[in-house]
Formats: structure tokens, C-alpha cells, sequence
């Protein structure tokens, strides 16, 4: 195996697969907080999500009560995902669909509302069998449950959360198991993208890890992430995802702006190397 640390950036030999979180990495929300900014809960919910997100408290002893706090619907819930789309990070669509065009395969694992973060994800072209998040179960006797006319387009939108499904995501250390699953059977090298402290707790399932600071910059991440992008811009994945070689075809496609963006946020010191 290369130790990227004895070799500078530009002669790193590449990853094969790329694992994005999403809120304030791929969106600049986190889902969770607008629920509670449309509930007029939102001072209350967001000390709970940057008490779990920085590693001082665990993020299961605040998931489900953060959602009990508010008791969103499913219209709620699936209205997160238009506002993700309106917060996208700059360059985020470029960036997934130069790396599939250089066929890697990218991932989405995230905390997020799984009826939020699934289509959003799929909207950036992530194949729906490579995204991750928090199914949730509703209250089938809340809402108009009597109206069964509400029936005739699907679920009912009025319908309330109960909780949450079992799913590794909503422990602090869970993301380490959803990637490590997800990489079964597969062979190469993996970097994660993402801004929380259960972010850089996956470190050990994959190769590199990149912590994101453009939306909002956890000390500790900056502190302990393989890489720290400080710029409010997914373009530095690129350079440091692909080969030299991938790199020099690039320059004469239709994809060289962004290339070329990415490398000039690394060299003007906007990713720091913590290797």
C-alpha cells in the first residue's frame, strides 16, 4: 500500500471510491435544524446538533430527540429535499459527475432524513443503491387518518414521525459500519468527505479522510482530518481523487475549469494536509 504522507499530493495514486456526506458538506443545511427553523424550535435544536456534530455529546442521545422535539410530516420531511438542492455547495454537481465520467464510484452516507436525502442524492446522479441516511416511521394514526382519500398518491403526507428505524447512522461511530458494508466485495482505495466528528470517526473504513469546513469548521475535524478543506467549495476533491494522468486528460475537456479551480484552492493554501 502507497503511505500518501511520504509522497506530496499530486503523485498520489488515486481513489477508486468517494463517500460524501451530506449536510454541510454537499448542502449547506443541516435538515434537522430547517425542520426546527420552520417549527420555530430552531435555537433549541441547533445547540443539540453542534453539541453531537463537534464530539461532545453522542449523536444517538440527541437523534430522536431532537425529531420528538418537532414531530414533522412527511410533507416536511420530503420538503427538505427541494431546500438541499436551493443550498447546494458550489461545484458539488460538478464535482460527482467529473468523478463518475473518470468512473469512480461515489456514495452518499449520511445522518440525514433517508425521504430527504435519497432524492437529493439521486438528483446528483448517485445511483439510489449507493446512498445512505435515516429511514424514518410514522404515526399511522395521526394526521387525517381517517380520510383514506389522501391514500390515492402514495402515503399520506400528514402523517407524523414515531421514530426512527434501526440503523447504524444515528450512533456517533455508525458510519464506520455503512461504509465498511458498502465496500464489500469491492476492490480499492476509499476517501470520505465530510464536516462532523462522526465524519472523521470513519476514518478507519476507508484510505483518506477529508474534512469539509466551507459550510462551518469543527475544531477537532480541522485538527484530525487526513485533509482539511477550508474554502466554501468541493472543487479540491477532484485533484486529490484522480491520478496525475486523469488529471493531464483533463486539462483539454470540458471539465478543466473545475480541475484547475480545485488545484489553485490547494496550492493557494485553502486545503491544509494534516498527513
Amino acid at each position: 500500500m502507497v503511505k500518501l504522507k511520504e509522497k506530496p499530493w499530486r503523485e498520489w495514486p488515486g481513489f477508486q471510491f468517494v463517500f460524501f456526506d451530506c449536510d454541510s458538506t454537499l448542502s449547506s443545511i443541516e435538515g434537522i435544524d430547517e425542520l426546527a427553523r420552520h417549527k420555530g424550535k430552531f435555537d433549541e435544536v441547533k445547540r443539540l446538533t453542534n453539541a453531537a456534530m463537534d464530539g461532545e455529546v453522542h449523536l444517538q442521545s440527541v437523534y430522536d430527540r431532537r425529531l420528538e422535539l418537532l414531530s414533522p410530516n412527511r410533507a416536511e420531511i420530503r420538503e427538505l429535499e427541494r431546500h438541499y438542492r436551493q443550498t447546494l455547495v458550489p461545484d458539488a454537481a460538478e464535482v460527482i459527475r467529473v468523478l463518475q465520467t473518470a468512473e469512480r464510484e461515489v456514495f452518499i452516507v449520511s445522518g440525514g432524513l433517508l425521504e430527504a436525502v435519497q432524492p437529493f442524492g439521486e438528483w446528483l446522479g448517485v445511483p439510489p443503491q449507493h446512498i445512505r441516511a435515516v429511514d424514518v416511521r410514522y404515526n399511522s394514526l395521526s394526521g387525517q387518518w381517517w380520510d383514506y382519500q389522501q391514500d390515492r398518491w402514495g402515503p399520506r403526507p400528514d402523517v407524523e414521525y414515531l421514530d426512527p428505524a434501526d440503523t447504524p447512522l444515528i450512533e456517533t461511530h455508525g458510519k464506520i459500519q455503512v461504509i465498511q458494508e458498502l465496500q464489500a466485495g469491492r476492490s480499492g482505495r476509499a476517501m470520505l468527505v465530510g464536516d462532523g466528528v462522526s465524519d472523521l470517526l470513519a476514518c478507519t473504513a476507508v484510505d483518506l479522510m477529508v474534512g469539509f469546513g466551507g459550510v462551518v469548521v469543527r475544531e477537532r475535524v480541522a485538527a484530525e482530518a487526513d485533509v482539511f478543506i477550508k474554502s466554501n467549495s468541493l472543487a479540491p476533491v477532484l485533484p486529490l481523487v484522480l491520478t496525475e494522468a486523469e488529471r493531464t486528460r483533463l486539462d483539454s475537456s470540458a471539465f478543466a475549469a473545475v480541475l484547475k479551480k480545485g488545484i489553485g484552492l490547494i496550492e493557494s493554501g485553502e486545503v491544509v494536509f494534516n498527513l
